[in-house]
């Protein structure tokens, strides 16, 4: 039987497979389903479409004019639905304007999606409102559609999920913009309900390794029956999900390595409360009893069995084998020693060849291969950095064999130039087994190391004093006077330039240029250092005949990398003159000097010997700073043929030369605790010096001595004396608890700081600290008594930023009375770079 039905052409309903889209008709037709027929389409128009051209809604339809399409068919089918894919309409209708003689005239009827003018959040604070903002992806003029709205959703959504709200409802309302035609106004109301908290964390099954310390594997950290500011009871699915791993390789290093998780319960109990209940099999403790090496001829097993340190009886550790046999952090471990000597393609395979009873038997199956050599190193990454400045510290070189403690050293220096972020630095091995070489590439992000300082800091004598200079710390003077090598600057070549001004008004100016060359001829890491300055010291008087006091000088050194006794020793030789100048001078230290007008000249050579292993610039986490100098100037008195035991002699004439004797000593360590990239951080250190003279007549001169006690920022005391910081105390007081005079001979120093890191990384570095200090000055070495002292404790933090420089500041506690006015106080600098 043939079905006959007069309609409209309603097709678009049927042949659209319900895609909410029609296709209606003016006219009448006869539709015979079973025959089909076909028509050629005369006319096409487009209707509805205020915004979207006609031409786009025509191609995405693929329909056209001269086109033979079949009624009933699936050519308006397709094209309903290539024009939803577009998702720019919220109804489509393909309607018969006219039908004649085999032709037909169709009308594209389309309403037009509304797209978002702004939108609104009720129900949250201010700043959790711009947090939510932050999380959104919504932006004005996009289209509204299901899927915008059920994403805005999920985003809200997943945002308070991970704060540890499990009850938050969020509704979005749309509102049509009175102002724009075919805009809509987002609603978004959310109720974030109260965060979830663990009640309580509950173990079954465990029996050897206490729920105490399984819950410090677990976040959250604690119960909330428990009171601890350092923990959180929030409990967070993704969090608990992945720290739960943490307890089956826990047992595993206690021997359990059978142990697994059963299962594990979340029993909400409330609205913000859950208890968290996980069942543990342990399983049976294992021993390591035989361990034998196959594969082995290059070193000699009782040298493998030293290195893996595993005796027959101990616990059964999986991750002390691995740590043993891959990669442990200090180096010493089996692919280490094959790695260094070349064995790029060594591997060595554990195989557990007998499990009796509590006991396992392992043989080490060994693959040596051959020695790599470097072919080709190759640095990326380096935009301002010249090539040659970053490769010439890399330690692997091309024919040399393969050596990992060579790259981890060659990371090391590449961090040390302070011309590259630490965290940002990588290396990547193309190994090549074929030929039995391997391309080595370095990369490295650059991170700002140029400044321009506009500083300023409070301490000594003339409290706050303002700083203005240009330090270039990657600057090249081969580009001064090339084409195109100002951009903006010459950089790139590791040189340092560093132009400075200080003052804090008419009392105190001081003015100093320096250059550094770190390589001098380029081809070792002799390093050449240059530097002039002028101080002027006076009072606040603005008169032509004011008192003043003068230091002029300059110095030059040279410095070489060691080999012995390795190759982070450092020896640098310096020659320096300073010329001191009084003028009608009464003030600080004139009557330790007996002269008001006159000069005093410095002539001294000082030779320093460092040492520096610490992996890190700024926030180092390992290693190991040394530095000892020694600074003397000849012997004036005793070879000028003068009686400076005669008690006439002017003091102009007894210190027209000064001499002296000086020796420095500056160690600090770094003890990194924990695993990952924040790590805490122990630091103890320890500073001493000394001054000696060569003639008892002329006894020690109020030059070159140390100044004890405050921040350390006295820029501007007089004499060459060295600032020591000692906080919790005044400026000098320690050394000078009269005030009166510039600074003892003798001093020692004791500090132990304790750091963790709030970020370390590219943009900037912050770290807290809380440290204790002790050290005391003296007046002669028969006085020096290195547990006298005076001693302080107290908190900090530190902030360096690439363009702000190092702000930081420390309050601390004197402990000790009679050198100290307040019982606390803080210490403080601050600076900024643009």
């Amino acid at each position: 039987m043939t079905l006959k039905k007069n309609i409209g052409l309603f097709l678009g309903i049927i042949l659209s497979l319900n895609l909410n889209a029609q296709f209606v008709d003016s006219t009448k037709i006869i539709v015979d389903f079973e025959k089909p027929v076909k028509y050629n389409v005369e006319a096409i128009t487009i209707s509805g479409n205020d915004y979207t051209p006609d031409g786009l809604i025509l191609l995405t339809s693929g329909l056209k004019v001269g086109q033979s399409i079949t009624i009933p068919g699936d050519d308006t089918k397709q094209a309903i639905s290539k024009l939803w894919k577009r998702k720019l309409f919220s109804d489509i209708e393909i309607g018969l304007v006219k039908a004649k003689n085999g032709n037909i005239s169709i009308n594209i009827s389309v309403v037009e999606r509304p797209a978002l003018s702004k939108y609104s959040i009720k129900g949250l604070k201010k700043s959790e409102t711009n947090n939510v903002r932050d999380e959104i992806s919504l932006q004005t003029n996009q289209l509204i559609t299901e899927d915008l709205i059920n994403k805005t959703k999920s985003e809200i959504l997943d945002y308070f999920y991970e704060k540890g709200f499990y009850g938050v409802k969020t509704s979005i309302t749309r509102e049509a913009d009175p102002k724009k035609p075919n805009f809509q106004i987002l609603r978004i109301a959310i109720d974030r309900g109260k965060k979830v908290k663990m009640q309580d964390l509950v173990f079954v099954g465990n029996e050897n390794i206490s729920s105490k310390k399984l819950r410090k594997i677990i976040k959250p950290k604690r119960r909330n029956k428990k009171y601890n500011f350092f923990a959180t009871s929030k409990f967070v699915q993704d969090e608990f999900e992945e720290t739960k791993s943490g307890i089956v390789q826990a047992y595993s290093t206690l021997g359990y390595r059978d142990a697994y998780l059963m299962y594990d319960s979340i029993q909400q109990i409330s609205e913000d409360r859950v208890v968290v209940k996980i069942g543990i099999n342990e399983g049976k403790k294992y021993f390591f009893r035989n361990i034998s090496w196959v594969g082995n001829t290059k070193y000699r097993t009782s040298l493998l069995d030293t290195l893996l340190g595993i005796k027959a009886g101990d616990v059964y550790d999986q991750s002390k084998l691995e740590s043993k046999l891959f990669m442990s952090e200090n180096g010493f471990d089996v692919s280490s020693l094959y790695m260094d000597d070349g064995y790029l393609f060594f591997n060595v395979n554990p195989v557990e060849v007998l499990v009796e009873n509590d006991s396992i038997d392992l043989e080490m199956r060994i693959y040596e291969g051959k020695q790599a050599t470097v072919n080709r190193v190759s640095i990326v990454g380096n935009d301002k950095t010249s090539d040659y400045v970053a490769l010439r510290v890399i330690r692997t070189r091309p024919g040399d064999k393969f050596s990992r403690s060579d790259i981890q050293r060659s990371m090391r220096e590449l961090a040390q130039l302070g011309f590259f972020d630490p965290e940002g630095l990588d290396v990547n091995p193309m190994p090549n087994p074929q030929n039995g070489t391997v391309d080595i590439e370095y990369k490295v992000v650059e991170k700002p190391s140029d400044q321009i300082e506009a500083s300023g800091g409070w301490g000594g004598f003339g409290g706050f004093v303002g700083t203005l200079g240009l330090t270039l710390n990657n600057f090249s003077s081969r580009k001064v006077f090339q084409k195109g090598g100002w951009d903006p600057i010459p950089s790139g070549d590791g040189q340092r330039l560093s132009l400075r001004i200080q003052s804090n008004g008419p009392q105190y100016q001081g003015y100093n240029f320096s250059f550094s060359e770190p390589w001098l001829g380029g081809k070792k890491p002799n390093s050449l250092s240059v530097s002039i300055f002028h101080n002027v010291q006076s009072t606040f008087q603005f008169s032509s005949d004011r008192p003043k006091f003068t230091t002029t000088g300059g110095s030059i050194a040279f410095g070489k990398q060691l080999k012995f006794p390795d190759d982070y020793f450092s020896f640098s030789t310096s020659l320096t003159y300073q010329r001191y100048g009084l003028k009608n001078w009464t003030s600080f230290g004139a009557s330790e000097l007996g002269f008001t007008n006159g000069n005093a000249n410095n002539i001294s050579i000082t030779t320093t010997l460092s040492r520096n292993s610490t992996n890190h610039p700024i926030y180092p986490t390992e290693g190991s700073s040394f530095m000892a100098s020694f600074q003397f100037t000849p012997p004036y008195s005793l070879i000028s043929g003068k009686d400076f035991s005669d008690p006439t002699m002017s003091p102009q004439e007894r210190f027209r030369w000064i001499e002296l004797a000086k020796t420095k000593f500056n160690g600090q360590w770094f003890l990194g605790m924990g695993t990952g990239k924040r790590k805490f951080v122990i630091s103890p250190s320890y500073r001493f010096g000394a001054v000696s003279i060569w003639n008892e007549d002329v006894g020690y001169s109020p030059f070159e001595l140390f100044r004890v006690g405050g921040s350390g920022l006295s820029n501007f005391v007089l004499y060459g004396t060295d600032i020591v910081s000692q906080r919790g105390y005044d400026e000098g007081r320690i050394s000078d608890p009269l005030n009166g005079q510039q600074g003892l001979p003798i001093y020692t120093k004791y500090s132990l700081e304790l750091r963790y890191p709030l970020t370390v990384g590219q943009s900037s570095t912050i770290y807290a600290q809380t440290f204790l200090e002790a050290g005391n000055a003296f007046r002669s070495i028969q006085e020096f008594s290195p547990f006298d002292v005076r001693r302080a404790a107290g908190v900090g933090v530190r902030l360096f930023l690439p363009m702000f420089g190092l702000l930081g500041v420390d309050y601390a506690w004197a402990l000790d009375q009679g050198f100290r006015d307040e019982p606390s106080q803080f210490h403080f600098f601050i600076g900024q770079q643009f």
